[in-house]
């Protein structure tokens, strides 16, 4: 069901000309017609892949986790004989309205392979990359199916997809004897499958709006939402996936993205639609189409925060093109409707004021999505600031502000940054979260070798979320190793499908006196279904945790739903968590690697 308020009118440009269309677009958009030769089209591929890239299978491991480069690939509405491994910080984009008029025909088509030959790493660390709005034909025979593989982890999603065939989120590794590799993610939507999505050795994973002809079982946690022919729901056991299924997705709009003509000669952006009670594919039918004359497109090598907000003051939706942006000052969206869109995991630093990379003002109906937040080495007390601190703005329910693929991490390819207080504060009523992944970095530049690990707490952060906002969704949420809880939330009416988190690695201190979810006092209402906290206490025999999920008494109370908790104790010097939810559940360790409440 469309609200009322979701085909609203966008706004135009009034202090600055209309914006040229086709916009100019700097080197690390690449953008392909059916008329672009096939080489060109391999050669620009393969050179990002070389850079940013690696498979299983030629020596690789995770090449270029934290490199400079940003790459997107832009396919107009067509068919592409061609493979296009994505790498990180590479995005690939069809398009078309929808998904069926962007083709590909290769062998393998668009896939990720997991970045490590080592099975026990695998695609652990296979992260920052997406691939969205394609039909892809591919009979490839992989290990484990055929079909397209997208072996990733967090902050790597795949959006509005059709698969002729199978579709595997998981590889083996055939040099180590058929041992499947781990992988810890992941998030997909819009997914049109022939035939079986497998896991495999997926830890967890979410799926949204989607359908396929079967699911196969996720390791520890599968939620789906809205999902045609979804797995039946199960609790599981200490043993066994749990599974939890929503028959409908009660609140949500899909991702903003861009589309061309056939000539790519004139763009559009494609604002959807908000949906309460959303099962199945949400089609583009409601799509709001912003002629780009209205739509400022960055350049990363001459733009600057003055410049950007110039653009989002003038009323202009801002699609900001792959690169890094070492910010002066927060992007400040602060008209309603108007659209944020990052690029090819565009990256932005926190300005050194102590701001947020991002401020959204107290409006309705803000979208921000396609963005990687970075913090630097200064104090910072939001990363993405929605709402005015203490404002109470409630938002409106038929128009809300969507957080749509925003990714937030502190440290990664530096060490010392921050300390910052939280990577996300929501300060208003009303807001979609869609698949978000807020990292305290556990190991810097160099992989996980000793010398690459984090430890003694520095890459301060206390928390990943803090919600004090009302009626907030979230689907898709992951929040790691913050050094205090890693979500906080203090808004009522709180709704979360699918919560993956782990207890910071580098405590020493006996009881971490926090857990990864904590609700305010007095909360009443909230509704967690699906949701884990896992921990590896890395650095001390002594180290151990109380519980999981703190509702603050709010599950006795009847004021709160947790359903399918579970608590898994992954590795560690230390001990693991008492208790899943408040003082109810096994305990993990050693002995017993997995409880459920």
């Amino acid at each position: 069901m469309k609200l009322n308020g979701a085909v609203i009118s966008l706004l135009a440009s009034t202090a600055l000309a209309a914006q040229p269309n086709p916009p100019t677009w700097p080197s690390s958009f690449s953008v392909f017609t059916p008329a672009t030769p096939a080489d060109e089209i391999l050669a620009k591929v393969s050179d990002a892949y070389a850079e940013n890239g690696g498979s299983p299978n030629d020596g690789f491991c995770n090449n270029g986790q934290f490199s400079d480069s940003r790459f997107g690939f832009f396919f107009a509405p067509g068919s592409y004989d061609t493979d296009v491994p994505v790498g990180f910080y590479t995005s690939v984009y069809g398009g078309g309205v929808s998904p069926e008029d962007t083709v590909f025909t290769g062998a393998r088509g668009v896939y990720a392979e997991q970045g490590c030959a080592d099975f026990q790493v695998g695609a652990l660390d296979t992260f920052w990359r997406s691939a969205e709005n394609f039909h892809t034909t591919s009979s490839y025979p992989w290990e484990v199916g055929t079909g397209m593989t997208w072996a990733v982890s967090q902050a790597a999603p795949l959006r509005n997809v059709k698969v002729d065939n199978d579709l595997l989120f998981f590889q083996y590794i055939p040099a180590s004897c058929c041992a499947a590799g781990f992988a810890s993610g992941g998030y997909g939507s819009g997914l049109s499958v022939g035939g079986d999505v497998a896991f495999g050795s997926q830890q967890q994973f979410f799926v949204r709006n989607s359908e396929a002809a079967s699911f196969s079982d996720t390791v520890w946690n599968g939620v789906f939402s809205g999902v045609s022919n979804a797995p039946a729901s199960s609790p599981g056991s200490a043993n066994t996936t749990s599974t939890t299924v929503v028959e409908e997705t009660p609140l949500i709009a899909e991702k903003p993205y861009i589309t061309s003509d056939a000539t790519a000669s004139k763009f559009t952006l494609q604002v959807p639609p908000v949906v309460a009670n959303a099962a199945g594919i949400n089609e583009p039918s409601g799509n709001v189409e912003v002629d780009f004359e209205n739509v400022y497109v960055s350049d990363p090598d001459t733009d600057t925060a003055d410049t950007l907000n110039a653009a989002l003051s003038a009323g202009l939706h801002l699609v900001i093109s792959p690169g890094i942006y070492t910010l002066s000052a927060p992007l400040v969206v602060e008209k309603e409707n108007q659209v944020l869109l990052g690029l090819g995991l565009a990256t932005l630093i926190c300005p050194p004021s102590g701001n947020a990379c991002i401020q959204v003002a107290d409006v309705s109906g803000a979208r921000v999505a396609g963005v990687l937040l970075q913090a630097g080495k200064y104090s910072t007390a939001a990363m993405l600031q929605v709402g005015t601190p203490g404002g109470g703005f409630k938002g409106d329910p038929e128009n809300p502000a969507v957080l749509t693929d925003v990714f937030a991490r502190v440290g990664g390819p530096d060490t010392g940054v921050g300390p910052v207080g939280s990577m996300v504060s929501v300060d208003m009523g009303n807001v979609i979260i869609d698949n978000t992944w807020l990292w305290r970095a556990d190991h810097t530049d160099g992989g996980g070798g000793d010398d690459a690990l984090v430890k003694g707490g520095d890459n301060a952060c206390k928390n990943g979320l803090v919600v004090n906002g009302d009626s907030v969704f979230a689907y898709g949420l992951a929040a790691e190793h913050t050094t205090e809880s890693n979500v906080v939330w203090n808004g009522d009416d709180g709704t979360v499908f699918f919560y993956q988190a782990e207890i910071m690695y580098d405590w020493t201190d006996g009881d971490w006196p926090h857990s990864c979810y904590e609700l305010g006092e007095g909360v009443t209402g909230h509704e967690a279904r699906g949701v884990g906290c896992y921990s590896y206490f890395r650095d001390s025999a002594g180290a151990s945790c109380e519980t999981g999920f703190d509702s603050k008494g709010g599950v006795a109370e009847g004021r709160v739903v947790f359903e399918n908790a579970v608590s898994v104790y992954l590795n560690g010097e230390g001990g693991g968590i008492r208790n899943v939810v408040d003082s109810d559940g096994l305990a993990v360790d050693a002995d017993v690697a997995v409880a459920r409440d």
